[in-house]
């Protein structure tokens, strides 16, 4: 269809778009969808088809009779994965292993399944925008979600490399700022999303909602390099020698990252239980994952019965889920930034790349978490009992009190003492005199002098 020739559609939605004061082509398609169906009875083909190739283009395209296939299959896949998470959760759970960031993942994997089936039941009606966002949103965020869980991930590996300064207010805060800050760019890309289908915008507003749009795909691109930048910031930083002095509480009754191993029954709370019987400073040791290639104190002693649990893969998997995530993250970039009708898109708007970075690489990814048992790898302590913490025990101080600096001198002073009237009467013996020589020494403790008081030593002064 040449959309450059005047035709009844065309005229038809000027005749629309004039009523509404010439919005910019492309905005209010549920408003003009509202319209067109109390104007005509129904929306013809024809002006649906027009609608269609006006709107902005997305990664992905807008979904055809072709897209019902691979997104259900997409859709069984991730609930497959859903599956399996909620397996090892609940394994975990009846063993008393918490691992609470599958439940992230968990819904991470609902809202793809959401998101999938969502764009299957928008094929029938592009012109529904309640349908359209939500399939835009469903498949944006999860993404995004997918990012945050990396980044936590990697703020695990800093502080159990530095746990003197993974531990510091500042960089804790500092972290949570950064999760605001994604907060609010979830936020964005959702209003993003939904304004110009909702709402009537001028050429002008348009062209800055684009501008938006632009950088909000450009905040993700960098977001999705945070956590690969917190692992290179913590090998590229050598531990200094306060964390290595520091004590560190990590499970050490997990005994291995194999993809079918769990941890025995109840071991996480025998091991809070000899908390009861140490120090101040073990209740109170930094919480880090656990490993045996570690050169900090740590707790509980490190034993051959562990094996060698290295964080080598736990690097290649940030690594590798870092780089998928940073693919999909530029193409859609990309797209966004072509800012053209439909009918205008590029290749990479086809549906082939958006199931390649959203469907196959982020399959890959949650392979990656299940089969590299992450819920072992970046396990950290729970909070040891408030039974256990509430416990007081004595301080021991380095300053010394004045009775044992007394007792100190005494015995130094009772030691020669005795030495001298030792050689003294070694000295007046006879040599065939075979007797014990008398020892004299004074053994009662010598009086210290008191104090002076003054006079007006009960006087306040001020």
């Amino acid at each position: 269809m040449d959309f450059e020739d005047y035709t009844a559609t065309r005229g038809m939605m000027y005749l629309l778009l004039a009523q509404n004061n010439n919005p910019a082509l492309g905005t209010g398609t549920h408003i003009l969808a509202t319209q067109s169906q109390n104007l005509l009875g129904g929306i013809p083909d024809t002006l649906l088809d027009f609608n269609n190739q006006y709107q902005i283009n997305l990664f992905g395209n807008y979904p055809v009779e072709s897209d019902k296939v691979p997104s259900a299959i997409f859709a069984a896949a991730f609930a497959v994965l859903m599956v399996l998470h909620i397996a090892i959760f609940a394994i975990n759970a009846s063993r008393g292993h918490y691992f609470w960031l599958t439940l992230g993942w968990i819904f991470y994997c609902i809202m793809r399944v959401i998101g999938w089936i969502v764009r299957i039941y928008w094929i029938p009606v592009l012109y529904d925008t309640t349908r359209g966002i939500s399939n835009e949103v469903f498949l944006i965020l999860p993404s995004i979600f997918l990012t945050s869980f990396n980044l936590i991930l990697a703020q695990r590996i800093f502080t159990w490399r530095h746990p003197v300064g993974g531990s510091r207010r500042l960089f804790w805060n500092l972290m949570i700022t950064l999760y605001v800050f994604v907060a609010a760019i979830v936020a964005i890309t959702v209003l993003a999303s939904a304004v110009p289908y909702v709402n009537f915008l001028s050429d002008k507003n348009y062209t800055r909602w684009k501008k938006v749009v632009e950088a909000s795909s450009i905040l993700i691109i960098l977001y999705s390099l945070t956590s690969i930048s917190l692992i290179g910031l913590a090998y590229f930083f050598k531990p200094t020698a306060k964390d290595e002095n520091l004590y560190t509480y990590q499970p050490w009754w997990v005994e291995s990252f194999s993809p079918f191993y769990f941890v025995k029954p109840g071991a996480k709370e025998e091991a809070e239980e000899t908390f009861m019987k140490r120090n101040h400073n073990h209740r109170h040791a930094i919480r880090v994952i656990a490993a045996t290639h570690h050169h900090y104190n740590m707790v509980e002693g490190t034993t051959n019965q562990r094996g060698d649990l290295t964080h080598n893969y736990s690097l290649v998997i940030i690594a590798i889920t870092t780089v998928l995530l940073l693919v999909g993250a530029v193409l859609r970039s990309i797209v966004v930034f072509e800012g053209n009708y439909h009918y205008k898109s590029g290749k990479l708007c086809q549906p082939v790349a958006m199931y390649i970075c959203w469907g196959l690489f982020e399959f890959i990814i949650n392979a990656l978490y299940i089969v590299g048992r992450v819920d072992l790898r970046f396990y950290r302590p729970d909070k040891l009992p408030k039974k256990v913490r509430s416990i007081i025990t004595a301080e021991q101080s380095v300053l010394v009190s004045d009775n044992e600096e007394e007792e100190e001198e005494y015995e130094y002073e009772t030691d020669e003492n005795y030495s001298q009237q030792y050689k003294e009467s070694f000295n007046d013996s006879n040599d065939l005199d075979f007797s014990p020589p008398n020892y004299h020494y004074q053994t009662t403790q010598p009086a210290h002098p008191k104090p002076k008081t003054e006079k007006n030593e009960e006087e306040f002064h001020f």
